[in-house]
């Protein structure tokens, strides 16, 4: 056996094919194996938005009728299940290759800091079978589904190229083209999707300012702008889908909700004095009554927000109020029930008209700004405040924990809601089975004893990475302190301070993100730590704790 799977001390790359090709067959099936998520009537901002518009894509309709939620997104992720659908991949399976996909991108980007070819497949391994990647949130009909995949792919792609700069161009300008079109895919998939860029910017930064005192400045000019290049890629990317909808809707923006004109509105709003604050309302009642004494235009949504439909599915009866991630939603309902969304450009329009109001009635102060300035927001943010700060910090570990222990990741999906004329056509449209069985007597969904064997695989798989990656996290961090103090020693930068960089890098994006959703969290959302907005964090952590682990292995 051994001369079959090894050569001198590592592993045969015959062997290894056989395992990598063994390893992902098995991992779709068990995705196959699993249930969708399917609850239209309950999600019709989220899955049903994104499962219409695709079902409007693949009848030559883009993404269908224009009305306040057609453009509301980020959408590439119902071109995605579009294209899913057309060849006639069942859904979880696809989202499961496009994960393998993005785990053999990483493990081939590290390859020339991994001296063996064991490690690289350990990598490989480790990420692919990440629980995070089948928990329940990931069976659902929706863009986070496949946002980890998009994200791995940028980061590892920006790394490739981090690791091999100092060679010529040419051996590095795929791994660059890489980049520039994921981050265009990751942009379109959702609105937060900028949220990758510090990386790339840092890791420019650093890259070039190495390349300056290694080779000189004409040549870290010339692999700098070979390294910016792809961005028009990623330009193109974005732009080719604006054209889409400026064919269909005359707008070329990717959505209305991120237009200039609703951000400039709405931040008018949030820019408004308040008399008593509420962290998780960044227009409350006080405010909207203000408006609809000082903005005519304004006064007939009083009415339209007060209809019971909105008032029971997005008011919050605890806060008595609309909560910030609720509100734009209601708003722009609102306003649909009195005919702004008629057409794209009505709906244009009226925002602009809205700021424009706003900013006069400020401006002759009939209203005020919380800090007194004439000068009004942009932005569909929760304004930030320090009094934010203490429960962003411990939400942000909270996420943390979260990830590091791949907590939420039981892999069965939710029972199927709804009549069985609205989960029908969803099951034939994603070519999979939604969790229509219960247990008798229970809301637990049933599953025959194939599924059984593959979620106890799953769930046990977890129990493993709960345990391990703790402890591989520490003994990456070890490794680090090691090589720092190494490089310090010599006095010289190498490939594997490189590296030690890329993994400062990962936690610093991992923290990143976590304090995003916190900060969403304690000012918007108010449902507890959900680890779907978390799922990018789990590919990084899994990522720098496997590589440190190699690492010390090859001391």
């Amino acid at each position: 056996m051994k001369k079959f799977l090894f050569e001198k001390d590592d592993i045969k790359k015959s062997a290894a094919a056989v395992i990598i090709l063994l390893a992902v067959a098995f991992r779709l099936v068990l995705s196959y194996r699993q249930y969708v998520t399917i609850y239209p009537p309950l999600a019709p901002l989220d899955d049903d938005l994104m499962f219409r518009a695709a079902q409007s894509i693949v009848s030559g309709n883009w993404l269908g009728e224009y009305g306040y939620l057609t453009i509301s997104k980020h959408m590439f992720f119902a071109l995605w299940l579009a294209f899913l659908h057309v060849v006639k991949v069942p859904y979880l399976v696809g989202n499961m290759a496009l994960w393998a996909a993005a785990c053999g991108v990483a493990a081939a980007a590290f390859a020339p800091v991994l001296k063996r070819r064991w490690a690289s497949l350990v990598l490989f391994l480790f990420l692919l079978y990440n629980p995070a990647a089948s928990a329940q949130y990931a069976t659902r009909i929706y863009r986070d589904a496949i946002f980890p995949a998009l994200c791995l792919m940028f980061f590892s792609a920006v790394a490739a190229v981090g690791l091999r700069s100092r060679l010529p161009v040419k051996k590095w300008r795929r791994w660059a083209v890489l980049y520039g079109a994921s981050y265009g895919c990751i942009y379109l998939r959702r609105e937060d999707g900028i949220w990758v860029l510090p990386f790339g910017a840092v890791a420019l930064v650093i890259t070039a300012g190495l390349l300056v005192s290694r080779q000189g400045v004409r040549t870290a000019a010339v692999k700098t702008a070979a390294m910016l290049a792809p961005a028009a890629i990623g330009a193109l990317i974005i732009g080719g889908y604006c054209y889409m909808n400026w064919q269909y809707y005359g707008r070329f923006i990717v959505s209305d909700f991120t237009s200039r004109e609703f951000k400039s509105a709405y931040g008018a709003l949030t820019s408004l004095e308040q008399d008593n604050w509420h962290p998780m309302v960044s227009v409350p009642e006080d405010v909207r009554q203000d408006v609809y004494r000082a903005v005519e235009m304004f006064a007939p949504v009083e009415q339209a927000l007060e209809e019971p439909l909105l008032v029971n599915g997005y008011k919050n009866e605890a806060i008595g109020d609309f909560p910030s991630g609720a509100f734009y939603w209601a708003l722009r309902q609102a306003l649909a029930s009195l005919g702004v969304y008629d057409s794209p450009q009505k709906a244009q329009d009226y925002y602009t008209q809205l700021t424009r109001q706003i900013q006069r009635a400020v401006d002759s102060g009939r209203l005020k700004t919380q800090n007194g300035s004439t000068k009004l927001r942009k932005s569909t943010t929760p304004p930030i405040k320090a009094r934010y700060v203490p429960r962003v910090l411990e939400e942000t570990l909270a996420g943390f924990k979260v990830c590091m222990f791949l907590e939420q990741c039981d892999p069965l999906a939710e029972r199927a809601v709804g009549r069985t004329d609205e989960i029908q056509p969803v099951e034939q449209f994603v070519h999979q089975n939604g969790a229509t069985a219960l247990i008798p007597y229970t809301e637990i969904p049933y599953l025959s004893p194939v599924r059984s064997v593959g979620h106890t695989f799953l769930r046990a798989v977890n129990i493993i990475y709960k345990i391990f990656i703790p402890i591989a996290f520490v003994s990456s961090a070890m490794w680090q302190i090691k090589r720092l103090r190494q490089a310090l020693a010599d006095k010289k930068f190498t490939t594997e301070d490189m590296l030690n960089i890329i993994l400062l890098g990962f936690i610093g994006m991992a923290l990143l993100r976590c304090a995003m959703i916190a900060f969403m969290e304690v000012s918007s959302f108010g449902i507890g730590t959900y680890v779907m907005y978390l799922s990018t964090v789990h590919p990084l952590l899994i990522a720098y704790s496997v590589l440190g682990l190699v690492k010390n292995f090859e001391y």
